[in-house]
């Protein structure tokens, strides 16, 4: 009964303090919003103007297949919109080099290749791929190739035109 005593005494101070101070714990709720960031192509990575790789070509009186090739090198995308469904990436070479009226054929076009991240990269086909891991990615950068015939008899000049690039989440 001795060692009661100081027990009971003990439990009455606890419930005479929690009563002093409030009584029952109480929670405190957090929330926080974390907003998506873009899923982008980083405009820096395609500035300038493309020449195509060796320079210039002559006309020889024979159609030069395949005779103009650019090489766009470390296009580079940024995944931070949080979906964590990866995306696709599609390029859209223009079907011609144009000069006023005279055209250049596109030829056999290499596409893409030389991914920073591989094992979670598909290439659809040479103007598409998918980028798999839902874990988002940062300065993910790829290789894109095209080339363009020269017709034998083509008027010479300066030819121009365009690769439009196209991302989408998956």
């Amino acid at each position: 009964m001795k060692n009661v005593k100081p027990i009971l005494a003990g439990i009455a101070g606890t419930i005479a303090a929690s009563s002093m101070f409030g009584g029952a714990n109480e929670n405190a709720s957090l929330s926080a919003t974390v907003s998506a960031g873009a899923l982008e192509i980083v405009a820096s990575s395609l500035s300038g103007t493309y020449n195509p790789v060796g320079g210039a070509v002559t006309i020889t009186g024979s159609t030069q297949t395949d005779a103009l090739v650019f090489n766009i090198d470390s296009i580079e995308i940024d995944d931070l919109d949080g979906s964590g469904t990866g995306w696709t990436l599609t390029a859209t070479p223009a079907a011609n080099l144009v000069n006023g009226g005279n055209n250049l054929p596109l030829g056999t076009t290499a596409g893409f290749n030389n991914a920073s991240d591989s094992g979670n990269t598909t290439v659809d086909n040479a103007n598409q791929i998918t980028y798999t891991s839902g874990t988002g990615v940062d300065g993910y950068t790829i290789d894109y190739d095209v080339a363009y015939t020269v017709p034998a008899f083509v008027d010479a000049g300066t030819y121009t035109g365009v690769v439009a690039f196209a991302i989408t989440t998956n």
